[in-house]
C-alpha cells in the first residue's frame, strides 16, 4: 500500500491510497496546504496497527 499526493484541478492538495497492484482503495478530503495532507498521512501511518477496531454496522 502507497499514498500519492496530487493536485486537483482548483490546485488544492488531496491524497490517494493505493493498494500494491494500483488500485484506489481510498481518496482524501481536499487541503489548502500541502503539508496538511502530509500530516494527515502521517496520522495515518502512525495511527494504524494491529489493534485498531473494525466497526461493523452493516447490520444496523
Amino acid at each position: 500500500m502507497y499514498f500519492s499526493i496530487r493536485k486537483s484541478s482548483d490546485y488544492q492538495y488531496y491524497f490517494v491510497i493505493k493498494s500494491d497492484n494500483n488500485e484506489v482503495v481510498a481518496t482524501s478530503e481536499t487541503y489548502i496546504l500541502k503539508e496538511s495532507a502530509e500530516h494527515t498521512i502521517n496520522a495515518i501511518k502512525n495511527g494504524i496497527n494491529s489493534y485498531t477496531p473494525v466497526v461493523d454496522i452493516t447490520d444496523c
